[in-house]
C-alpha cells in the first residue's frame, strides 16, 4: 500500500510539473504587435538600423514547412524564417516564455531589419547569418542563456564558399 501511494504520489508531482503539449498559437495566428515592439527596438539598437515599422509575425508550421520546402539546401532545418516582409514561426513550438525560442524571433527581425539597409552588399545571402547569429547568441547571453550556436559553426554556415554552390546546408547545433 505504501508503495502505490508513493509511485501514485510521484506520478501526480511529474504530471503537475510537466508542461502540457498543446500549442500556444493556432496554425496562421499572428504574434501581437505589442510582444513586438520591445524585442524590435532591441535589434534596432544593436543593428543601427530603424525600420518603419515592426515586422508581420505569423505563427504557423504549415507556412514555415512550405517555404522551407522551397528554400532547397540553404534552409537546413530551418525553424524560422523571413520572407516577403513577413517572420513566419512554428506554432507548435513557438512561446514568448521560451527564450530560445523568442531568440529565433530576434533572429529573424535583425534579417527584417537587414532588409531596409539599402547600401550594403552581401557576398552571398547566408553572409547576413554572421549578424543574425551574433546578434541572437547576444540577445540569449543578456537573458542568462548560453548561445544558441557556436562562432565556429557562424562562420562556417556563413561563408560564401563556392565548393558547396554558395549555399549553407548546416543546421544549427
Amino acid at each position: 500500500m505504501k508503495a502505490l501511494f508513493k509511485t501514485l504520489l510521484i506520478a501526480l508531482m511529474v504530471l503537475a510539473f510537466v508542461r502540457p503539449a498543446f500549442a500556444d498559437y493556432n496554425d496562421g495566428e499572428e504574434i501581437p504587435v505589442q510582444a513586438l515592439l520591445p524585442l524590435m527596438a532591441w535589434v534596432e539598437a544593436q543593428t543601427g538600423v530603424r525600420v518603419p515599422a515592426p515586422p508581420r509575425v505569423i505563427a504557423s508550421r504549415t507556412y514555415l514547412t512550405a517555404v522551407v520546402s522551397r528554400m532547397g539546401r540553404i534552409a537546413g532545418r530551418a525553424r524560422a524564417v523571413y520572407v516577403s516582409g513577413n517572420i513566419v514561426l512554428d506554432n507548435n513550438s513557438f512561446d514568448l516564455e521560451d527564450s530560445t525560442q523568442v531568440s529565433l524571433l530576434v533572429h529573424e527581425m535583425v534579417h527584417y531589419a537587414q532588409s531596409f539597409r539599402r547600401t550594403t552588399v552581401w557576398s552571398c545571402p547566408q553572409e547576413k547569418e554572421v549578424e543574425a547569429y551574433t546578434l541572437q547568441n547576444k540577445w540569449l547571453e543578456e537573458q542568462g542563456h548560453s548561445p544558441y550556436v557556436r562562432a565556429s559553426w557562424i562562420e562556417r554556415m556563413s561563408s560564401c564558399d563556392l565548393r558547396n554552390g554558395g549555399t549553407a546546408v548546416a543546421a544549427a547545433r
